[in-house]
């Protein structure tokens, strides 16, 4: 089995998946598995990438799950409440430095990497499950995931189609060396394909500006997050970030693009529709 049939595979069983989930299931059950999700990927980041470059910082796992579980749970739960989260969550790691640090030298260090992890997996990976429950009553915000995971699917699949295609120019070579600007002009195209298809289907209230202007930003996006986690791979000298799906890597292997353009796309409709205001 080739790399691109299972691209296509994985992508049709998870968004089957994601489908039976939510018309079967309740809003509430799906925030549990993102919640869990959340913390299987700041699980793997502490463990398997910083504990695996630098050992002694290893006590970090712990209590980026807990804070991490914390934010998570607000983002997921308790939405009006994320204005104080940012504030809460810096006195807890400063008074958590403040009384536990082992050597002076690299307290700054391990604070940097605690607060970086915790920002990268926890306040962005719950909007996954925090959209079923999107604030505004003329979107559904299960459609809403849907449109998430087709561009984020779509954008994955062409990408790699295309890039084996006709990639000959290097889109990132020092993070991503296989990425071409093709693959990439051709993921944003099945991203804003899939997301059409969506629209007329299911978001028939978004208009089909809304919904190209949504899909070429978070198309962009998507793609920043997986060079993100490239980067990271890298930088802690590991493969993959754990080993969540047999042969497809970790938790952050997997959602890496979903990380980032679920924010993007929930907190566009936030705003086109008057949701912070």
């Amino acid at each position: 089995m080739n790399n691109l049939t299972k691209r296509i595979i994985s992508a049709v069983l998870g968004l089957a998946f994601v489908i039976a989930v939510l018309v079967y299931g309740k809003a509430w059950l799906w925030k549990i598995l993102i919640l869990h999700l959340t913390m299987l990927g700041l699980n793997e980041f502490f463990k398997n990438m910083v504990a695996n470059r630098f050992p002694e910082y290893k006590d970090l796992r712990w209590i980026a799950i807990f804070l991490g579980a914390g934010i998570a749970s607000i983002i997921l739960f308790y939405p009006e409440f994320l204005i104080i989260a940012p504030t809460v969550f810096l006195l807890i790691v400063s008074l958590y430095f403040l009384f536990n640090f082992k050597n002076m030298e690299t307290v700054i260090e391990r604070m940097g990497y605690l607060v970086l992890g915790i920002i990268y997996i926890a306040f962005t990976l719950p909007y996954i499950g925090a959209v079923v429950d999107f604030p505004v009553s003329q979107i559904n915000g299960k459609y809403l995931l849907i449109l998430i995971f087709a561009i984020t699917w779509g954008n994955d699949t062409f990408a790699y189609t295309f890039g084996r295609l006709f990639g000959k120019h290097k889109l990132y070579e020092q993070m991503s060396p296989k990425k071409t600007i093709e693959g990439a002009l051709g993921g944003l195209a099945g991203g804003i394909v899939l997301a059409i298809l969506v629209k007329l289907f299911l978001l028939k209230t978004i208009s089909l500006p809304d919904i190209l202007l949504v899909a070429f930003i978070a198309g962009i996006f998507g793609q920043m997050g997986d060079l993100v986690e490239s980067m990271f791979k890298r930088y802690f000298k590991i493969k993959d970030s754990g080993m969540f799906l047999p042969g497809h890597g970790g938790v952050l292997d997997r959602f890496d693009a979903v990380m980032f353009n679920a924010p993007v796309i929930y907190f566009y409709f936030l705003l086109t529709n008057g949701g912070l205001f």
